[in-house]
């Protein structure tokens, strides 16, 4: 903390925080950006309370940005000691004084999303609970729980609503449309003779055929692709839809799951794995962007530039989960979504933001995509889910 008040961290510093409608909206997003990577679940809406209070203070000074924040962000009792060395190392060591604030040694940072959730639990990952404990606890809700846990969000949920929420996101299983096939394939009834297998089956008869085999075009799956924001704010959304995506790939259905951060990364072989915790782990480890910047632009046209021709793509039900705060040229973004909705079967988008009924899509990554978008949801919640999963099925009407 600088003598005129401003925040110097790294050699870098920024306009003083006593000016809250120049600065305290940029010091609210780094504030909890760090926390995040010290494991707290920050989400967008708890970001701009957390400013909105700022502001209502009007020259706030370092304890009262302490206790607006430990208010607003910290929904845990066992969150407070990672928050007071998260607030020391962001803002510099706070004054003491007849209530003095902790100093208490910084936690290490988690280095996978599996220790993210790990460290707002306060239980180690490995001692995640397994699929026979989901089950109970989801038995053991009553239908007022049920339906507050279904409407709220996954940003709000604690360590146990958000593990009663995974095993009921493990039930959602819709029933994917199907298209026909490319190749007619031998079968008991269909609208086309088969001449190869009559010829075959009237060799032992010296040419006189006994039956008339049939041949028909089977139906397949459409294939479900999952692009999934995984910048700083949207966090608990990704992990809620990554285990969603989990969920569909080990009930057979032909899935494809990408992650869209500075750049894109497939991870559908890390999503292979029979445990979910040890797909997340294996998928925190191989993004290299969790947590950063979003080009969603940049992401979305490496999608359709690499796999456009591929059926992750082409003629599949894509789900884009993002709250289209993107950094990159909206241009760029609205172009690749054209595209996308060219090739793809039905393009739903997911935002979070969207649960927020004063939510309107104004940012401008998000009113270039729009257009493109053949269902847009909230995503932030079970709920949401359900109609995700209702917007999948459905039968595409024509316009």
């Amino acid at each position: 903390m600088t003598v005129d008040g401003s925040v110097s961290r790294g050699g870098h510093s920024e306009v003083g925080i006593a000016d809250p409608l120049e600065v305290t909206g940029r010091t609210c997003v780094g504030f909890a950006a760090l926390l995040r990577r010290r494991g707290l679940v920050i989400g967008p809406e708890q970001t701009t309370a957390f400013y909105s209070a700022l502001h209502l203070i009007g020259r706030p000074g370092l304890r009262e940005i302490y206790l607006a924040g430990r208010a607003v962000l910290v929904t845990q009792r066992n969150q407070y000691p990672v928050y007071d060395a998260a607030f020391v190392e962001f803002f510099g060591p706070p004054p003491v004084d007849d209530h003095g604030l902790p100093r208490l040694p910084q936690p290490p940072t988690p280095t996978s999303i599996m220790e993210r959730e790990a460290d707002n639990s306060g239980t180690p990952s490995a001692k995640a609970a397994g699929p026979e404990e989901e089950q109970a606890d989801e038995a053991r809700l009553v239908p007022s729980d049920l339906q507050v846990l279904k409407t709220k969000s996954f940003a709000l949920m604690s360590p146990e609503e958000r593990r009663k929420a995974a095993a009921l996101i493990q039930r959602l299983s819709p029933e994917l449309p199907r298209r026909r096939g490319r190749r007619r394939k031998p079968a008991a009834s269909g609208p086309h003779l088969d001449v190869r297998g009559l010829l075959r089956e009237a060799l032992p008869t010296d040419g006189e055929p006994m039956r008339l085999p049939r041949r028909r075009v089977p139906s397949r799956e459409r294939p479900l692709t999952l692009v999934i924001d995984v910048s700083g704010s949207m966090g608990p959304y990704a992990l809620a839809l990554l285990r969603f995506g989990h969920a569909m790939l080990h009930a057979g259905h032909h899935v494809e799951v990408f992650t869209a951060g500075v750049h894109l990364t497939r991870i559908t072989e890390s999503l292979r794995r029979s445990s979910v915790d040890a797909a997340l782990r294996r998928i925190g480890a191989e993004v290299d962007d969790w947590d950063g910047g979003t080009l969603l632009g940049t992401s979305m046209r490496e999608l359709i530039d690499r796999f456009g021709a591929h059926s992750a793509v082409r003629g599949a039900l894509v789900v884009v989960c993002s709250d289209g705060l993107d950094r990159d040229d909206p241009e760029v973004l609205g172009a690749a979504m054209r595209g996308l909705a060219r090739r793809a079967h039905r393009v739903v988008w997911l935002n979070p933001l969207k649960g927020d009924p004063r939510y309107r899509p104004l940012a401008r990554g998000m009113a270039a995509a729009l257009p493109h978008i053949d269902v847009f949801l909230a995503g932030h919640n079970l709920v949401s889910f359900e109609q995700m999963c209702h917007a999948l099925t459905a039968r595409r009407t024509a316009a």
